[in-house]
């Protein structure tokens, strides 16, 4: 019905309604209420701070620290609306110093959740407990605790069942909560840590005065010794980082930290900053692992501009901007960026072997190559590494490819003659009447000219089905079509049939495998590892068998064969990463299908790889065999059609 004239149409919001509001805005699942607890303890000064979670903190959540804690009366004031001993006055909220500032988090926890407060102030006689559910305080007595505060969260969302409805799955919420200590951790190593999850510690952080040293707690020696270390201050602003060599890179920019006045932040300008550094170093779809640190002015930037605190508006963004560029920037141009290569990728990672394990393996492997037969000639041609094409053409920076053999160099009338031959085709496929002086049967099948250029062309006899196709810069295919020319990249068309192949492949059984004679170790941090244990069905389907190898690392014993060229830890680090950032909502054959994508494209010749006659020939055999080749599975196309009509056009012959 419509509202009778006269009759106020704008209400106040009763304060449950409204604190849930709030709360919505403030809280979004359990990593959100760690987060503004562990605020609330880096700001009452604390030097040990324990995190209890339960059920991926859906049952649980209780952060303990022995900060200055609260006195009754302020006990009672902190669970109301915006009240906060952080700002004393209005300017206050534009030189922000402390983590917290709006009085609303424990407000709107208290407001979805069963929460109890245990609060001693320092040099106090008494503490004091206070018990509130769904913003209802029950409770308030006296008891007895330590110095310090203790919060616990209990049923999170047990009023706001939609809400509780999407939390994800407990090791999805434990992955939340994890990176919010890490952060934590991160921007305040002098800090003690203590994490314990379903009564079992699982992280235990002595307090330092080495950020790099929280870095190699949680990520691992391995990349914390590869990281370059930068500290500079210029202008106003005083920068940390910590930041990896470009082999170091990653699939996401889950690895990319960046702090302001130790408060983690996300910023374009500083991530532009970092993506301009690495730019020419390492592939546009890879991501760098950064760790920054920056301290500036708290009046030269406003953090009251999200309800999570993790956004900024500088007031000088550019000077932001270049100091981070040119300070990464001078670094990598000051050190070696060349990958390393070792045994050894972490010293003690690496199980011991026997010399006579070593004699045992030696002559396994010597048996298994006396019984390997000899390649016969119709043996497969693809990827067979017995027929180049390619030799060298002396001094002149030119390289000739032939169809098979190794044939002399061959004479100036023999490549007058080719030029005046359509590309591919051996004399007998031209008609006498269009033959030069010179010209016979037995000219050669392919060749290829250029200025210290690669070109590969197949075709061979007239009577191949096959049309002719040449290799461009070791990057894409060009051949005949009935009405032009197509171009391919290589790389995107052989990914196309790789991914077709192995989920042809993968819904017959798992991927062929094969164990690798010494296991290699892939250094995980503690959450890695349980995402690996939680898939470890989709590795059985892949072909991959781990075993856990110490507290930091797994042991990768089998490998699938289709990728039996690409370096194990490397895919192993991208797997990892790619399964971290899949939703859980995604059902298990879309995960695999994800997976597959990727495995596709570490298996597929990559851009500048040099092909034989018979791989060419047989990589555009199969683009007719599979299906959707005209892109590969991330969408790119993978060929290009030039049409003799557009040929005609461009050299003005209509």
């Amino acid at each position: 019905r419509r509202p009778m004239e006269g009759v106020p149409k704008i209400k106040a919001l009763p304060d449950l309604p409204n604190n849930k509001i709030a709360a919505g805005e403030v809280i979004e699942r359990p990593a959100s209420v760690v987060k503004e607890l562990l605020d609330n303890a880096i700001d009452a000064g604390a030097s040990h701070i324990a995190v209890t979670i339960e059920d991926g903190g859906k049952r649980l959540l209780r952060v303990n620290d022995d900060g200055m804690g609260m006195s009754r009366e302020d006990l009672h004031m902190c669970v109301l609306p915006h009240t906060t001993s952080k700002l004393l006055t209005e300017e206050d909220l534009f030189a922000i110093t402390t983590m917290g500032f709006r009085g609303e988090a424990l407000a709107s926890i208290s407001a979805v959740s069963k929460m109890r407060i245990v609060s001693r102030s320092r040099g106090s006689d008494e503490a004091n407990e206070i018990l509130v559910s769904g913003k209802v305080l029950e409770t308030a007595q006296a008891t007895g605790s330590g110095e310090g505060t203790t919060v616990e969260v209990r049923d999170l969302f047990f009023n706001v069942p939609a809400r509780r409805k999407f939390l994800r799955a407990t090791s999805t919420e434990m992955g939340h909560i994890n990176e919010q200590i890490a952060r934590a951790a991160f921007s305040h190593p002098h800090i003690a840590f203590e994490v314990k999850n379903n009564d079992r510690i699982t992280q235990s952080l002595p307090a330092s005065q080495s950020r790099l040293e929280r870095i190699s707690k949680f990520y691992g020696a391995e990349l914390a010794t590869d990281l370059f270390q930068i500290n500079r201050e210029e202008r106003g602003v005083r920068l940390e980082a910590y930041v990896a060599p470009p082999a170091q890179s990653r699939a996401n920019a889950n690895w990319q930290y960046l702090f302001i006045n130790n408060r983690y932040i996300r910023d374009k300008y500083v991530y532009h900053a970092v993506k301009e550094a690495y730019r020419g170093l390492m592939e546009h779809t890879r991501y760098a692992v950064v760790f920054i640190f920056l301290d500036i002015d708290p009046h030269a930037f406003d953090v009251n501009v999200h309800p999570t605190k993790t956004e900024v508006r500088w007031s000088e963004p550019n000077l932001i901007h270049s100091q981070v560029l040119s300070a990464l920037r001078e670094t990598f141009q000051q050190c070696d960026l060349t990958p390393q290569l070792s045994t050894h990728r972490v010293s003690g990672n690496r199980p011991e072997v026997s010399a006579e394990e070593m004699n045992r393996l030696r002559q396994q492997m010597a048996e298994a190559l006396k019984s390997t037969p000899p390649r016969t000639s119709d043996a497969p041609a693809f990827f067979n590494p017995d027929r180049q094409c390619d030799i060298g053409s002396g001094g002149s920076g030119r390289r000739f490819a032939y169809g098979g053999g190794t044939p002399a160099m061959p004479s100036r009338e023999t490549i007058d003659a080719f030029f005046r031959k359509p590309i591919g085709l051996s004399g007998a496929s031209i008609p006498n009447s269009e033959r030069a002086a010179g010209d016979d049967d037995s000219t050669f099948d392919a060749a290829s000219v250029g200025g210290g250029e690669d070109i590969h062309y197949s075709g061979g006899p007239a009577q191949r089905s096959n049309p002719p196709a040449i290799q461009l810069h070791r990057m894409y295919l060009v051949t005949e079509t009935e009405d032009g020319i197509a171009i391919i990249d290589q790389h995107a068309l052989h990914e196309r049939i790789m991914y077709e192949m192995l989920k042809r492949r993968i819904t017959e059984g798992p991927l062929e495998a094969q164990r690798l004679l010494l296991p290699e170790s892939l250094t995980v941090t503690k959450q890695q590892a349980a995402l690996l244990e939680e898939n470890e069905s989709l590795l059985t389907q892949l072909g991959i068998e781990i075993t856990p190898f110490g507290e930091e690392a797994v042991a990768v014993h089998s490998f699938p064969v289709l990728l039996k060229d690409a370096d194990v830890v490397s895919f192993m680090r991208d797997l990892v990463d790619q399964l971290a950032q899949q939703p859980t909502s995604m059902s298990s054959e879309e995960a695999i299908h994800d997976v597959l994508d990727m495995m596709a494209c570490k298996a597929a010749v990559k851009a500048g790889d040099p092909l034989t006659c018979e791989e060419i020939e047989s990589l555009i055999a199969q683009k007719d065999l599979v299906e959707k080749s005209s892109n590969c599975p991330h969408g790119r196309p993978t060929m290009l059609r030039l049409t003799k009509s557009d040929l005609e056009r461009q050299f003005k012959r209509t």
